[in-house]
């Protein structure tokens, strides 16, 4: 019988963690399951899906493929439709399903912080990520949001989907995004690097931050961050968050989290 493997893909995909995880994941179990890369972008994406290998059992997606995961898959759940963003895939039955785990991945790595205050969160950036992050405040229980990004036409997109949750949204301009990271609890869902040369402009007493970015860990905001005495979540707490659920859902086993996280961190 040939080896059941689950994959991640993406582009770039080389240096991603995802592998790590999850093997991390079957070892502990003893499950004779592999996890393989691909390196996969939006033209290229739904031929792997149409011919992929029948013992291929999930997805893990980064981007570019969370918009056009949606558009290969059979079944889509609400919350990825409703941010336009999937990032995990399964296949069963002889359908794709498909889901979105990084907003569970998001609300249980800001959880970590047990003052968390929503009552003014924002979302720098207007990606994937930052629909997502608009979701996972939600669930939080946020009421409204600052919304600040450098593309115009994504960040209304972004503000659509905000607002279809029903929460208040305020826009800063780019050029003044130190305003943004004044906010009670900051999401960055810029790719790494992306953040450097703000990152001395964040107030003399931040808020919480959630950098997604976790690739060099600190990244230099979260640094100037925890400089300030400010809460400090590392994307790697959401990376592994939404792996684990991912896990679960591709294997219909529990997530061993202690393995999984020890494997990267």
């Amino acid at each position: 019988m040939s080896q059941k493997f689950a994959a991640v893909a993406g582009s770039p995909i080389e240096h991603s963690l995802s592998p790590v995880i999850h093997k991390a994941g079957y070892a502990a179990l003893k499950m004779d399951w592999d996890y393989k890369k691909f390196e996969l972008d939006a033209s290229s994406f739904p031929d792997f899906i149409k011919n992929r290998d029948p013992n291929l059992v999930g997805m893990s997606l980064t981007m570019p493929l969370k918009e056009v995961a949606i558009e290969v898959a059979d079944v889509v759940t609400e919350l990825a439709k409703k941010v336009n963003s999937a990032n995990t895939l399964l296949f069963k039955d002889g359908k794709i399903f498909a889901g979105n785990t990084d907003i569970y991945g998001i609300v249980t790595a800001l959880q970590t912080n047990k003052q968390l205050d929503i009552s003014n969160p924002s979302i720098i950036g207007s990606g994937a990520t930052a629909r997502s992050a608009v979701a996972a405040l939600h669930q939080l229980g946020a009421q409204k949001v600052i919304l600040c990004a450098r593309n115009e036409q994504s960040l209304t997109d972004l503000k659509n989907v905000a607002q279809d949750f029903g929460l208040e949204v305020s826009e800063v301009q780019w050029s003044e995004i130190h305003k943004a990271l004044a906010a009670t609890t900051v999401i960055s869902s810029l790719p790494s690097g992306a953040m450097d040369s703000f990152a001395a402009m964040g107030p003399e007493i931040p808020g919480s931050l959630l950098d997604v970015a976790y690739s060099p860990w600190p990244s230099k905001i979260a640094l100037e961050w925890i400089l300030r005495r400010g809460f400090v979540v590392s994307g790697l707490e959401m990376l592994l968050h939404q792996a684990a659920r991912q896990f679960e859902l591709m294997t219909g086993k529990k997530a061993p989290l202690k393995q999984m996280r020890e494997a990267i961190f």
